[in-house]
């Protein structure tokens, strides 16, 4: 995983998303339906926040450290 943030204020697709970080769309929507990334809906596309990804990788890297 990239350890740089996203911009703050910007919502990715999943694909976006995925080619971002380096994950399978598998892995990814896995992730929200665990509810360990959060996203949103708009008619039938989901979108990831930058600030989603922010937690998602905080909490990654404090699991990692522990």
């Amino acid at each position: 995983m990239q350890k740089h943030p996203l911009p703050r204020g910007r919502s990715y697709s999943v694909n976006e998303w995925c080619e971002l970080r380096n994950l399978s769309r598998k892995t990814a929507y896995e992730l929200i339906n665990a509810g360990e990334l959060r996203s949103y809906k708009v008619g039938v596309r989901r979108y990831i926040t930058a600030e989603s990804d922010a937690e998602f990788i905080q909490r990654k890297e404090a699991e990692a450290a522990a």
